[in-house]
């Protein structure tokens, strides 16, 4: 439940470990775990404030953008420097941290029970739905959502940066 996202978020600062970062990131940004596992530095701004997701690694093959929070440009902060490509990069090389990094993350947390990684996003969700943060397009662009609507997903190009950007500064301050 969203309820609980902030105490998570609080249990992330204590931990140390790039898992740990990265499971914040996640959170912060409402995004797939694989987009973030994938993130590499060249895809930041250099003003660092957005995050280009290429195609390849989004679900519906087209780019995504996602506007970073005050918070995950903190978090983006902490791990700068550890690696040149992979923002998260694998202990074992130059490959991205794998799935099974954030998981023994929440176990190590007591929260694997309680919640998965993928699971972050739902609460995201309810919790803009629920306390209608945004309009519907809104939360589903943020999302990354595809339109079901195939007339609409045809006219409408509207990408509500300054909307998303709102919401998700709204977002990393109820997480904490």
């Amino acid at each position: 439940p969203f309820g609980g996202v902030a105490e998570l978020v609080k249990g992330l600062r204590r931990q140390t470990g790039s898992a740990a970062r990265e499971l914040a990131l996640v959170i912060l940004t409402a995004e797939r775990t694989g987009e973030v596992l994938g993130m590499t530095w060249d895809e930041i701004s250099p003003a660092g404030d957005v995050w280009t997701v290429p195609g390849a690694r989004m679900k519906a093959g087209a780019f995504h953008v996602v506007y970073l929070s005050d918070t995950a440009r903190a978090v983006l902060a902490r791990v700068r420097g550890l690696s040149d490509r992979y923002v998260f990069r694998s202990p074992a090389g130059d490959k991205p941290m794998s799935e099974m990094a954030l998981l023994m993350q929440l176990e190590r947390m007591g929260m694997r029970d309680r919640t998965t990684v993928h699971g972050l996003r739902a609460s995201f969700s309810t919790w803009a739905y629920e306390g209608d943060k945004a309009r519907a397009d809104v939360i589903e662009a943020t999302l990354a959502h595809s339109e079901a609507d195939k007339v609409k997903a045809a006219y409408n190009r509207a990408q509500f940066a300054a909307d998303r950007k709102a919401l998700l500064a709204e977002w990393a301050q109820f997480a904490g």
